[in-house]
């Protein structure tokens, strides 16, 4: 199979991608293009993108067009195209421009559009198939530009994939491609990551008797790893040697930020000091981003500064002009709860879904948030969801609880499905939830927590006594009457219809099991 038929089998695969690497070509016809012309063929695209029509076609037209004008086709005008569909985050139509020039054989693919083509395949296909699409490559097209795509791949994988990383750096080697930071940055990414203090300064020795010199990542991920090992005196040599040419990333100054109070007493004045110290020196750099703004108000929150990360959050993030991240007021409003501030709570709340059009639904928010930053955790997602049902507002928190728990890839727990059976009682009626828990909750999430919601449902309404009962047996046969909880239901509704006897019963087995009211 000839590399233009492999790479259009390729294309026709890929439906969305979210790296922004470059896409090189040599090209096959000769050049004309105006900026109006550019600018209609881009409206046109985003037109048709709208109205979800095939972006193919208007693409066809736009070709014919040329030829009928006796222009010759300029690729530059098409991939400056894709560029700025990627750039409004229309990655699904930059793909479909992408691919069609692939197809249409706009212009000769060099080994650097491999790279660009195994990024995508990773991205969207996933490593395995990405590995498949290299091992497709013809020996001669394998330059240093996929070798180390490659290769970075591998090492954002971590452990998993260790050996076939140490594999393709030695190939590379082997190639003579050891000749840029990059390859070398990736295995000490790796070995950062794998707390490998030894490796680290095996590849920074390998780099300086290259004389290659450092990049900014490669000294921010030693900096983690000294960092992580405590080594203090080696971190600020080490920093003060590559200051000049090192951008401080924010995750790498909380490294340096643990490691200064690690070798303090626990507690000792200037722990929060050493927190500002840090932030004051990420401030000088030009790489803020929400990771920072995050890592910091989580710090001031854990050392109980609730003014502090207030005050970050408002007079700094606000106005940061940095792209809004939901996870970094979910913070703020859970410090706020867990201090006993409500008020500030629901207010921060309420300003950003109104703020943000959240008004109407969350999802699509919530969909666009784990859509672009893949560190999304579900620990997010619980706590935005708790905010919500803390304010009332259960509607969406119950569309993100669904959310979550329809949604693949993310680990749940029994009380996730305890939760989710609560909001869809209280939104959508105690029918629905019943068939919920009978339905959709798996049998070995069906624990203590899940059990003991569905009864308090029951215990709400005389109505189901019946089931309240049943509900409370099957605990008894299942080992869930251990707690209060359940005993503190069931005798609330039997108070409720003087069934006195019924609850002298369960008092006497309270007590037998020693569980006592408070």
């Amino acid at each position: 199979m000839s590399m233009t038929l492999n790479l259009q089998r390729h294309a026709k695969r890929i439906l969305a991608y979210s790296n922004r690497p470059r896409l090189f070509c040599s090209y096959r016809n000769g050049t004309l293009s105006s900026p109006g012309t550019n600018q209609t063929l881009l409206s046109r695209i985003e037109s048709a993108a709208d109205q979800k029509a095939a972006i193919t076609t208007v693409l066809e037209e736009w070709r014919q067009q040329q030829k009928h004008g006796n222009h010759q086709l300029n690729p530059s005008l098409v991939k400056g195209i894709v560029e700025k569909l990627h750039d409004s985050k229309r990655y699904r139509q930059a793909l479909e421009v992408s691919n069609w020039m692939i197809e249409k054989k706009i212009c000769n693919h060099l080994p650097e559009d491999l790279a660009v083509r195994f990024h995508l395949i990773e991205n969207v296909l996933g490593l395995e198939e990405a590995e498949k699409f290299f091992q497709s490559i013809p020996e001669n097209l394998k330059g240093e530009s996929i070798y180390t795509s490659l290769l970075k791949s591998y090492a954002k994988s971590g452990e998993i994939s260790l050996r076939k990383a140490e594999y393709t750096f030695e190939k590379m080697r082997k190639l003579g491609m050891l000749l840029r930071p990059s390859p070398y940055n990736s295995m000490v990414s790796l070995y950062s990551s794998l707390r490998n203090r030894n490796k680290v300064d095996e590849i920074l020795r390998e780099m300086k008797e290259n004389n290659l010199e450092l990049d900014s990542p490669t000294v921010n991920n030693a900096l983690r790893v000294y960092a992580a090992v405590c080594d203090v005196a080696t971190m600020d040599k080490f920093l003060a040697d590559w200051n000049a040419i090192t951008t401080l990333e924010w995750l790498t100054t909380l490294e340096m930020a643990k490691a200064y109070r690690l070798i303090r007493l626990y507690g000792e004045a200037g722990e929060r000091e050493d927190v500002y110290r840090i932030w004051d020196l990420y401030k000088n750099t030009k790489e803020k981003d929400n990771e920072g703004f995050r890592a910091l108000i989580g710090s001031l929150l854990k050392l109980d500064d609730i003014n502090g990360a207030e005050k970050i959050y408002y007079d700094e993030w606000e106005s940061s002009g940095l792209e809004f991240d939901l996870r970094i007021p979910t913070m703020l409003m859970s410090g706020y709860r867990a201090k006993g501030m409500v008020k500030k709570a629901d207010k921060l709340l309420y300003k950003t879904m109104k703020n943000k059009r959240l008004v109407i639904s969350i999802n699509p928010f919530v969909e666009e948030l784990v859509k672009n930053r893949n560190q999304v955790k579900p620990s997010d997602l619980r706590d935005l969801i708790k905010n919500l049902r803390d304010s009332n507002q259960l509607s969406k928190a119950l569309e993100a609880s669904t959310w979550m728990c329809e949604k693949r890839g993310f680990n749940l727990f029994p009380e996730d499905y305890a939760i989710r059976f609560h909001l869809i009682e209280k939104v959508l009626g105690l029918e629905e939830a019943e068939k919920f828990f009978e339905s959709s909750i798996p049998k070995n999430m069906k624990d203590y927590s899940v059990y003991d919601t569905l009864l308090t449902s029951y215990t709400r309404s005389d109505k189901t006594l019946v089931k309240a009962e049943g509900v409370f047996e099957k605990m008894r046969e299942l080992g869930f009457l251990s707690k209060l909880s359940p005993f503190n239901s069931i005798i609330s509704l039997y108070i409720e219809q003087r069934k006195l006897s019924k609850v002298n019963k369960l008092l006497c087995d309270m007590k037998q099991n020693n569980i006592y009211r408070a």
